[in-house]
């Protein structure tokens, strides 16, 4: 079934919550482009949501309202007075005052999009719905059916109740939607010019700046001229590569593994007596570090079920992202220039020495054992 997208014009009616009232502020909200053709990647970048007020309904979400996609609630069943949205920060996020950066990406339909694929059971096309590159709605053979409806198009984004008509819009971005091939040149150069700030600022890799570009149209020397004009090649003074692990795990015959930008790691201390990882860095600029966390070196746990870790960035608590895996655990937090230490606490973690006492424990039992088997034989020989 092709599911036929159409600009959306009508505007939510306010209803009565006021969100600005009760001291809820707005994230900071970039896209990029704000125009293309059918088939354009776009992607939404939500930052800096300043910590909710105590003492508010516990149902409030910060909800999303995306008109080029059908049936966005689909996987997140929740609703816009008629329009479909969905919450990029859930109630318990809210309330948890949880508030790491969200991006949101998608493709406009069109057919001249690659195929879809199937991956692991799921049909992949690049008009996916993702969040921070994890997929929510999947849109497969309808990705390649349709070119997406010239016109405007209006995101919103405000403060909602859950499964409530009580809603609050606080901004909108207008996407416009051209006709295929009379795109104008300024749109190409956004788009150069958006991949080349993500490089600078560390948050792609050099491989992924490359091949971004060359989708964009450059050849090998327009690309090394791109990364000449921000020092990104190895022999500019002031050049920095993203460092990663392993690194060793003081006190332990352990190593974790990391991903950083923006500074070096300097050494990791087990805080016995607060069940935490210290993590010294030196930060000579603003930057993110991505660290893997075997379970069996730190983990938080309530019972069975996996507790939140706390992140704190020279004294003060901060958001972070986090995936899990029945082994490990990563964080990603985002720091500022100057920042000396990351402490990540969680509810056990690893004894001083722990590894290596463990072996030198059984190398013990073992020895005991076979010493004991010889002085017996020994005594039934006498």
């Amino acid at each position: 079934m092709i599911i036929l997208l159409v600009p959306v014009s009508n505007v939510f009616a306010q209803s009565e919550f006021d969100s600005d009232a009760l001291g809820l502020q707005m994230p900071t909200i970039s896209m990029n482009p704000t125009s293309g053709q059918p088939g354009t990647q776009i992607e939404i970048k939500v930052t800096n949501i300043s910590s909710a007020p105590e003492n508010l309904d516990p149902r409030i979400e910060f909800f999303v309202f995306l008109p080029f996609l059908s049936e966005i609630g689909g996987n997140v069943p929740y609703n816009c007075a008629g329009e479909d949205c969905f919450p990029l920060y859930s109630f318990e996020e809210v309330g948890e005052n949880k508030f790491p950066p969200r991006t949101i990406s998608f493709t406009l339909f069109s057919t001249t999009n690659p195929k879809p694929v199937v991956e692991s059971g799921w049909m992949e096309s690049v008009c996916d719905l993702k969040i921070n590159g994890e997929t929510i709605e999947r849109y497969g053979e309808t990705c390649i059916a349709l070119d997406q409806p010239v016109g405007e198009y209006e995101i919103k984004f405000g403060w909602g109740i859950q499964r409530s008509d009580l809603y609050d819009i606080r901004k909108t971005l207008t996407f416009t939607v051209l006709e295929k091939d009379l795109i104008p040149k300024q749109v190409q150069q956004d788009e150069d010019e958006f991949v080349i700030k993500q490089f600078e600022e560390g948050l792609i890799s050099e491989s992924e700046f490359k091949e971004k570009l060359a989708e964009l149209g450059y050849d090998p020397e327009e690309v090394r001229q791109a990364q000449s004009l921000i020092n990104k090649l190895e022999h500019q003074e002031g050049f920095q590569t993203p460092l990663k692990g392993p690194i060793p795990v003081q006190g332990t015959d352990l190593e974790i593994t990391y991903a950083m930008s923006g500074g070096v790691i300097k050494q990791v201390i087990p805080d016995h007596d607060e069940k935490s990882l210290r993590i010294e860095i030196d930060s000579i600029s603003n930057g993110t570090l991505s660290i893997k966390l075997p379970r069996d070196v730190i983990d938080a746990k309530f019972g069975e079920d996996d507790d939140d870790f706390f992140v704190i960035l020279d004294g003060l608590d901060v958001n972070f992202e986090e995936t899990k895996t029945g082994h490990e655990r990563t964080i990603t937090v985002e720091f500022p220039e100057g920042t000396e230490e990351i402490e990540i606490i969680g509810t056990f973690v690893i004894p001083e020495f722990g590894g290596i006492v463990t072996l030198i424990l059984i190398v013990s039992i073992i020895s005991v054992i076979l010493l004991s088997r010889n002085k017996m034989i020994l005594y039934r020989k006498n």
